[in-house]
């Protein structure tokens, strides 16, 4: 955005005439379509006014200096403009990845073996781009209790890639050499189930208690890459194929010791030589 216009200030949002509400995303943000210079944008402004907010609150500013800064923008929602808690992005027309099997029923030309795993690819090649400690930092999302509420983070370009919209809940790995600060994500309570990686889980008997969960690092996200793919692949029967063929890697995702899990980088370039395949056929 920066290279064709300085991005918008307070005094350009002001003037903006809000013309749909698009609802509550995460009850965190209240959602607008609006328009600048006749080119369709989104506004997005913290609910200030209830206990979310006020939690989500350092979260979400840190969200815009990454949307502003982040040195591969093209993996994150574009920021068009911003003023103090209230931001101006881009529209993405077929919203979020929840509305996966709505979308495929009304393109169905896109609802082939090609574009859904087109959606795993890029899914990991997000990943991979927030693991890559390119300034230092590997950014980690945390809010990713269930495989809705990640899928929810995502949304669908018009040609089925995914950006990601929301950077308002990311811990951050500081990194030096071989040395780490680990984290762990706690602002919305203990999570639970199948979904989560097992080091995310409370480990002790008792009741929950934030401050003693032991710390972790990004390969929680490996742990749900397989989860995400069989998402986006569906059930088919036309896909069991596919899935055979990505039996192995996603096997070593979701291996409990997160040590033994592979990178991100890598399970990219197996999902890329297996989507490269099924374009060769």
């Amino acid at each position: 955005m920066a290279k064709c216009h300085p991005l918008l200030t307070c005094e350009d949002i002001e003037q903006f005439k809000f013309s749909e509400e698009i609802g509550h995303m995460g009850y965190v943000k209240e959602v607008w379509h609006s328009y600048w210079q006749k080119f369709p944008v989104v506004v997005k402004k913290l609910r200030t006014f209830d206990l979310a907010g006020e939690i989500a609150g350092p979260g979400y500013l840190q969200g815009i200096n990454l949307m502003k800064n982040f040195y591969k923008p093209s993996v994150l929602l574009q920021l068009v403009g911003h003023c103090n808690d209230t931001i101006v992005t881009e529209v993405h027309r077929l919203l979020d990845a929840r509305d996966l099997e709505i979308r495929f029923k009304e393109y169905p030309l896109y609802n082939t073996l090609q574009t859904r795993m087109q959606l795993c690819v890029s899914y990991v090649d997000i990943l991979r781009t927030l693991h890559s400690g390119h300034d230092g930092k590997i950014y980690v999302q945390c809010d990713a209790k269930n495989l809705q509420k990640l899928a929810g983070q995502f949304l669908f370009t018009e040609d089925f890639r995914l950006v990601l919209s929301d950077v308002d809940s990311m811990e951050t790995i500081l990194v030096n050499g071989t040395n780490r600060k680990l984290i762990k994500c706690t602002d919305w309570g203990e999570v639970k189930g199948y979904f989560p990686a097992p080091e995310e889980l409370w480990p002790y008997k008792g009741g929950y208690d934030a401050s003693k969960l032991p710390l972790y690092d990004e390969k929680i996200e490996i742990w749900k890459i397989p989860d995400m793919c069989w998402y986006f692949l569906g059930d088919d029967v036309s896909t069991l194929q596919l899935k055979r063929s990505l039996n192995d890697i996603n096997n070593q995702c979701k291996n409990r010791n997160p040590r033994k899990r592979p990178t991100a980088e890598q399970v990219y370039e197996t999902y890329l030589t297996i989507y490269q395949d099924i374009i060769k056929k």
